[in-house]
């Protein structure tokens, strides 16, 4: 795993709404590992973010502070409410938009590797059925 400890951020825009501030926390550098990034997000008051993602991918979004809504097809119109600790499990990372509430919100988005990647990497843990000599 590379680890960035800059605290530089990359802004993004979503739609033309407000910048989204993303610092990449980590990113996938060792054969093994099937986490594809971590990133930590700031969404500034009533910002809204569409989230997007590579076909195949999955994510988790965890809420580190500040609340908001999560919106994506067949959710209640009003959306679903969440605060610090609540969690978001996306396969499809453009159905959802999330929209901050009016003190903002910071996210920590992990990323997985893609299924047909990872069922080509050599397992993880080492054989160990072997014959020792």
């Amino acid at each position: 795993m590379i680890v960035n400890a800059s605290r530089r951020t990359a802004a993004l825009h979503s739609g033309g709404r407000t910048p989204i501030r993303i610092r990449c926390l980590a990113r996938r550098g060792m054969l093994h590992s099937e986490c594809e990034a971590v990133d930590r997000v700031s969404l500034a008051p009533h910002a809204h973010y569409d989230l997007v993602g590579r076909a195949g991918t999955e994510a988790a979004w965890y809420v580190l502070g500040g609340p908001l809504t999560a919106h994506w097809p067949g959710a209640p119109a009003t959306g679903t409410a969440l605060g610090e600790g609540g969690l978001i499990l996306a396969r499809t990372a453009q159905d959802i938009t999330l929209r901050a509430g009016p003190d903002g919100a910071e996210l920590l988005c992990l990323t997985v590797t893609p299924s047909a990647i990872t069922r080509q990497l050599p397992p993880r843990t080492p054989d160990m059925t072997k014959d020792r000599t």
